[in-house]
């Protein structure tokens, strides 16, 4: 994942000035040399619905199902292992509060069209349940999340690449976030012919966005200070930083409501 953080985004197509950033979650005092260049490190528990997926990131929705991209399915197999709690992916047996499950199912949305990047969402389901702890919760999604866009800010998550120097790309060892802002989807319906206004959503900024690996991983929206997803990383426009310009796009989750409850038998349900 790619962060870098800038004292002021615009928000193209937006008159109105946008809310000030969110305030940077304070991590634990540790030497800051821990820090990964042009972004922040996310610490246990930080961000305790995002999984780990090895290629790709996930959300738990219920105990044994996960949400991911169904474009990360071809990098993802049954009896492959889904990891939460995570936030070093180099030391999985010495961190407090992690678990790993084994994948035994795995539901890819009908509709799902690569090409045209259309239904790119897909369930997962694992041999026994996550057990809820302060580093392992469930994902909140509503079936209408329109105020929630008015928020404007968005938090991406995940292990995806991150770059230095405009050009050096590199995989982070620690788990990483960022604030994004939202954009006006007209301009989105212009840049993207796949961009679909009610299965979609996009946002990005200036040298701040997601990248390679991130894809699957939740985009969320704090609202009085709960957690709800608002999409799942499913593409962008492959070597360009600047996602204020080429927006990244979202599988927009509460367009999948009824789908996902189906799909769990029940077990997961929209807000």
């Amino acid at each position: 994942m790619r962060f870098l953080l800038l004292s002021s985004l615009v928000l193209i197509g937006l008159s109105l000035a946008a809310p000030p950033a969110p305030p940077v979650v304070q991590p634990p005092k540790h030497s800051s040399s821990e820090l990964i260049y042009g972004g922040h490190r996310a610490y246990g528990g930080a961000f305790p619905y995002y999984v780990y997926l090895h290629s790709c990131g996930g959300s738990l929705i219920s105990p044994k199902h996960i949400l991911t991209a169904a474009h990360c399915l071809v990098a993802i197999d049954v009896g492959e292992t889904a990891v939460m709690g995570l936030d070093d992916n180099e030391e999985y047996e010495k961190q407090h509060g992690v678990q790993i499950r084994t994948i035994v199912k795995i539901f890819e949305h009908p509709r799902f069209n690569d090409t045209a990047k259309q239904a790119d969402i897909a369930i997962l389901e694992v041999d026994k349940p996550f057990e809820l702890s302060p580093y392992v919760q469930l994902s909140n999604i509503k079936s209408s999340d329109t105020e929630l866009q008015k928020l404007y800010w968005t938090t991406a998550v995940g292990f995806g690449l991150d770059v230095k120097n405009g050009t050096e790309y590199f995989s982070p060892r620690y788990l990483q976030y960022t604030y994004i802002p939202l954009i006006d989807m007209d301009y989105c319906t212009k840049f993207w012919w796949q961009f679909n206004l009610d299965k979609h959503i996009c946002a990005g900024a200036q040298n701040s966005g997601v990248l390679n690996g991130d894809s699957g991983g939740p985009l969320s929206v704090n609202d009085n200070g709960k957690q709800y997803q608002l999409g799942i990383v499913s593409f962008n426009a492959r070597g360009f930083l600047d996602e204020a310009k080429y927006p990244a796009v979202f599988t927009r989750t509460s367009s999948f409501c009824d789908w996902m409850t189906e799909t769990t038998k029940g077990a997961f349900h929209c807000d």
